[in-house]
């Protein structure tokens, strides 16, 4: 049933309008109105299917009547009705009509001009609602493009970020790769990348980007509920959630953030730990979440990886036993350290030494307290080398101690304290006293007694058999 409006002063045409509707067969329910006042009252209660006009009165014109009805209900049909009152006006008002659905027609046209118009405006509507449903499959198809690019761009910049992470051989280009890529993953927000120290299991900040006046420079696992929980933690609302530790307690200047930990062989390594800025909305940073865990689980493999590389370089250089660098890295070391001392003229010595009657000591009491005489002695030579010296086991009984910008005096004089220091060693062996541990010591330097590692170590050598074709417990220079 449709609702029509009927503005009209006298009742008697508004009935005859009425009456041509009823015998057309159109279903309707009519309301009158006559001043400016009433049409916009009936308007806002309910918007008509359609608005006849017939008046012709001074305080609402047919012009009056049409601008408001277009400002109240645009898309309902206007009908000039003409007969009984002028036809110039309702032309003339139709032709300043900025709108398609205003209508003019005769008395005894009515009803086929009502019917027309309600039809057109069905149109119109189905056709707005088409133009509004493409409108919003557009808008949602270039939205979901974007999403798309952003995360092919996201999928692109991890991979980069995983190559980097795979090839870095010093943590300093771990954290590096971080601080470059972290921006162009998480856009609008800050972040910083925390390990954990294992003597207090404090963490420290080794990366960061966006704002680098983030709270919680230092601070324990304790302090973070994602550690805590050993699982991302999220906060979207700083005011009606709990914060962390490591996070301003003041929950007004705070602003929505992700704490991720990084996890490698069950371990925990550290935080990444990402805040949004002050104009970025909240759902941004829960969109991160997944992104921010691949990343985590990409630096937290690194860093274990670089610590196993580590962990295998450095038991591959030094002796188990003792805790000194072995024969392999003193020739890799002394390779270099000759180069450095050809270039800029310094001196260079090598001391070597042999645990004097090394092999009774293991044919008598047993390997055991031969072991504790290695580590006894090993322990010894790391007392008097500098930071620049370094201390060798090269095999069995035998040591060697390079000593970089040392001339052949100093090195003889290095020598002989660490003959005297040896010789006054007092050991037990299952409540056996180790007495008499002497070592003999022969003494080279570059560029004298060679210029090449083998040609040096040779060199020292043979001073240090001298040392032994002596008598042994005394110091031989080449």
């Amino acid at each position: 049933m449709h609702k029509i409006l009927i503005v009209e002063d006298v009742e008697v045409v508004a009935d005859l309008q009425i009456l041509m509707l009823i015998r057309a067969g159109i279903a309707f329910e009519a309301r009158r109105v006559e001043t400016a006042e009433d049409f916009a009252r009936q308007i806002g209660l309910a918007v008509p299917d359609a608005i006849l006009y017939s008046a012709s009165m001074p305080q609402f014109s047919g012009f009056v009547a049409l601008a408001k009805a277009q400002s109240l209900c645009p898309d309902t049909p206007f009908i000039f009705v003409s007969g009984t009152h002028s036809k110039e006006t309702a032309a003339e008002t139709r032709k300043r009509a900025t709108i398609d659905c205003v209508f003019t027609t005769s008395l005894a046209e009515l009803p086929a001009t009502f019917d027309r118009a309600i039809k057109e405006a069905e149109e119109r509507k189905k056709r707005k609602a088409q133009e509004s449903a493409i409108a919003r499959l557009s808008r949602m198809y270039a939205d979901q493009a974007r999403e798309l690019e952003q995360i092919n761009v996201q999928h692109l910049t991890l991979r980069k970020l995983s190559r980097y992470l795979k090839a870095g051989v010093t943590p300093a280009e771990i954290y590096a790769a971080i601080e470059c890529f972290g921006p162009q993953l998480f856009q609008g927000t800050s972040g910083k990348l925390y390990l954990v120290h294992p003597p207090g299991k404090h963490l420290e900040s080794i990366a960061a980007w966006g704002d680098k006046s983030l709270s919680g420079q230092v601070f324990t696992i304790q302090d973070c509920w994602g550690l805590r929980q050993a699982q991302p933690h999220r906060v979207l609302d700083p005011q009606t959630e709990l914060l962390c530790g490591h996070v301003t307690a003041d929950s007004n200047s705070a602003h929505p953030y992700l704490c991720i930990p990084l996890f490698a062989e069950g371990e925990t390594l550290g935080l990444l730990h990402l805040r949004h800025a002050k104009e970025e909305s909240t759902s941004s940073i829960e969109s991160y979440l997944n992104l921010a865990v691949a990343v985590a689980e990409e630096t937290g493999l690194a860093l274990a990886n670089l610590r196993a590389r580590d962990s295998l370089h450095e038991q591959s250089i030094r002796d188990s036993l003792t805790g000194l660098y072995n024969r392999r890295f003193l020739e890799e070391f002394l390779l270099r350290e000759l180069a450095r001392a050809d270039r800029k003229k310094h001196p260079l010595s090598v001391i070597t030494m042999d645990i004097d009657h090394f092999k009774r000591i293991n044919d008598t009491l047993g390997h055991g307290a031969g072991d504790i005489v290695l580590r006894r002695v090993g322990l010894l030579l790391q007392g008097f080398v500098r930071q620049s010296d370094i201390a060798c086991r090269v095999g069995g009984e035998e040591f060697s101690v390079l000593l970089p910008e040392a001339s052949m005096q100093i090195a003889t004089q290095r020598a002989e304290a660490i003959r005297k220091a040896v010789q006054e060693l007092k050991l037990k062996y299952e409540d056996q006293t180790l007495s008499d541990i002497t070592i003999s010591l022969g003494v080279a330097a570059f560029p004298d007694h060679g210029t090449t590692p083998v040609a040096l170590l040779h060199a020292a050598d043979q001073a240090l058999y001298d040392a032994k074709y002596r008598g042994r417990d005394r110091v031989a220079s080449a």
